[in-house]
């Protein structure tokens, strides 16, 4: 349902990284801990400890392979035409989403925002415009309390030539 030419794409999580690595922290110890009363001889906190890899990768495929491919829920989609920045949003279909992110399909729902442009704009003040839009995303639904990764946008957006670029999207 692209209605124009897509320049960049906004992963959504349901949670920052940082919400989710404490989750699987915590997940992680409690699985090794319940093996404690089987092996009670395992230290788990060694790193020489042989079988710790087996363990990791058996608890990886009950709880969820890691951060950040398997927990995508949704896409934010940059399009550039003529003299706007439009955005288009993607998401997964599942009322309820599973830890390992198996068979969830993701279908268009919809244009998120615009930002148009005026023509005098600097690419500083599109960027800018770019990510007030996309915070405004998360204070409502279907967004809110949702995390957009916006990390490799801010690592590449100042190197692009946006004027240019919005310009030559017909």
């Amino acid at each position: 349902m692209i209605f124009g030419k897509p320049i960049f794409e906004i992963a959504v999580y349901q949670k920052s990284p940082d919400e989710l690595h404490a989750e699987h922290d915590a997940a992680e110890t409690k699985y090794l801990r319940s093996l404690e009363p089987q092996y009670p001889m395992i230290q788990t906190d060694s790193p020489k400890y042989a079988g710790f890899r087996f363990l990791r990768n058996q608890f990886w495929e009950k709880y969820g392979e890691p951060y950040p491919y398997n927990r995508v829920i949704g896409w934010v989609v940059l399009i550039a035409q003529r003299d706007q920045v439009l955005a288009e949003y993607y998401k997964v279909t599942k009322k309820r989403l599973s830890r390992t992110g198996a068979r969830n399909r993701v279908s268009w729902q919809g244009k998120c925002f615009g930002v148009y442009l005026a023509g005098n704009e600097t690419s500083k003040e599109i960027i800018a415009d770019i990510l007030q839009e996309l915070r405004l995303l998360t204070t409502d639904s279907p967004f809110k309390g949702r995390y957009l990764d916006t990390t490799a946008f801010m690592q590449i957006a100042p190197y692009i030539n946006w004027r240019r670029l919005i310009r030559e999207s017909v």
